[in-house]
């Protein structure tokens, strides 16, 4: 009973605040991803540290801060320079556990860089995407969130009520191919709404919504299945407990995880 209230708690004030923030825009919207980010990124290392390993935390929640910040001021950076954050940050992960002492210094590594290029490096890109929708006046951030929840729902819902076969019973056993068909679905029908309410703008036509809709339909549910592999590997059912009912913060946008990377990239290259 308890945790229904914290559940329902989280829902009544996260979902209007995500929403309000999402209105806001600009800075706001800017640091409540990257707060998000720091966030997850520590639920991230404190399942490394249940596999045994110590990860360079302080390199983490930099390199966020850095990542974040990338994406706000939208540098024009060339690929050398780039390429060359990339190296120092890399390089000093290495000599920094070389005079650490710690154990296992090669998981210690690992964990280190996979957690910057699995969370900011995947979801920083919601702040340039907030930015784009600033600059073009279209509305894909609120789209994608909202698609998110869509999808999540009717994927509960129908795959609760006729799912039989599972999808990834090794993963997630709860889930169905009836119930992600499903949430598929209504992902892409949600973008398709947005683009007849011109909700969208001008920017994009009725192809782009849909691709936008398989992205965060098809894609944004397997980043929800990996992050599902990580907890299932560290043998922990919730990333946290922050969000209580809900888990923690990693639980709450691991579709976006993978959503928001592979919409970034298809404004950049595709439109």
């Amino acid at each position: 009973m308890g945790m229904m209230k914290g559940r329902n708690l989280v829902n009544l004030i996260g979902i209007p605040g995500w929403l309000f923030l999402i209105w806001l825009g600009g800075v706001y919207y800017s640091i409540f991803i990257l707060v998000v980010m720091g966030l997850a990124i520590g639920e991230y290392y404190n399942l490394a540290d249940i596999k045994g390993g110590k990860p360079l935390r302080w390199m983490g929640f930099c390199s966020t801060v850095f990542i974040a910040d990338y994406f706000y001021n939208q540098p024009e950076l060339t690929a050398y320079q780039l390429l060359g954050c990339i190296i120092i940050v890399v390089i000093l992960t290495l000599v920094w556990e070389l005079f650490t002492g710690s154990e296992n210094s090669s998981i210690n590594i690992a964990y280190t860089l996979s957690g910057i290029l699995f969370i900011p490096v995947l979801l920083g890109p919601a702040i340039f995407i907030r930015q784009f929708d600033e600059n073009m006046g279209s509305q894909l951030t609120l789209a994608m969130v909202v698609s998110v929840w869509v999808c999540d729902s009717a994927a509960f819902i129908f795959g609760s009520k006729f799912g039989t076969k599972k999808i990834f019973p090794r993963v997630s056993p709860g889930k169905s191919w009836v119930g992600s068909v499903s949430g598929a679905i209504a992902a892409i029908a949600l973008f398709y709404a947005f683009h007849q309410q011109e909700w969208l703008g001008n920017v994009f036509d009725i192809k782009d919504a849909i691709v936008f809709g398989i992205i965060t339909g098809v894609f944004g549910q397997l980043g929800d299945f990996t992050e599902s592999l990580l907890k299932r590997d560290a043998n922990v059912k919730d990333s946290g407990g922050l969000l209580l009912g809900h888990g923690g913060v990693l639980d709450r946008f691991d579709s976006l995880i993978f959503a928001t990377p592979l919409t970034y990239l298809y404004l950049q290259f595709i439109i």
